[in-house]
């Protein structure tokens, strides 16, 4: 797998920003985050109208913190497999990772909003775009990688080829689809 050194570069940089973003969120959520742990509980409450204690709570953000520092290792490695030209790195699999945290970065970007079901919170929403759109931009990078190497190489007919039976030449019709 061959890529441009500018799209490395830009994969490196997106995709150390959602590796820290995962990390730095994790390690509080591992630490049990007192602002986590009262999402949790405030999303809980007024989404589903019930209650959740507060060690239940701690008990999931603990566990999540966990699991998003586990996801940042995963995402350093995609760089790093980027960075050294491997295909793993444009593969489905880390497609579906970067899927999956623009998705749980919308989804927590969203639980400010749904812990007080406040319309002032939707600015957090708004404030927290780069959790969701940076692994929303790799995804997109991928998707045109595996795009671009799907597609035969551009390649003109020589003027033998388009020779008829008469003797006269067609001329070759114009495409842009190739070029980018």
């Amino acid at each position: 797998m061959r890529q441009s050194r500018s799209t490395i570069i830009i994969y490196s940089l997106i995709g150390s920003a959602v590796a820290l973003g995962f990390f730095g969120h994790g390690v509080l959520g591992a630490k049990g985050e007192e602002k986590f742990v009262g999402l949790v509980t405030g999303s809980y409450d007024k989404l589903l109208g019930g209650s959740m204690s507060t060690d239940t709570a701690t008990s999931i953000v603990n566990v999540i913190g966990w699991i998003d520092i586990g996801l940042a290792a995963v995402f350093v490695a995609l760089v790093v497999g980027a960075i050294r030209r491997k295909a793993f790195a444009y593969s489905p699999v880390a497609m579906g990772l970067f899927v999956w945290a623009a998705t749980w970065g919308f989804l927590t970007a969203l639980s400010r909003f749904t812990a007080v079901l406040n319309g002032a919170e939707v600015w957090d929403v708004v404030e927290r775009g780069p959790n969701y759109l940076a692994p929303a931009a790799l995804v997109y990078l991928i998707y045109r990688v595996r795009k671009t190497e799907a597609q035969p190489p551009f390649a003109t007919a020589a003027p033998s080829e388009l020779a008829q039976s008469n003797g006269q030449h067609e001329k070759p019709e114009r495409s842009l689809a190739g070029i980018r």
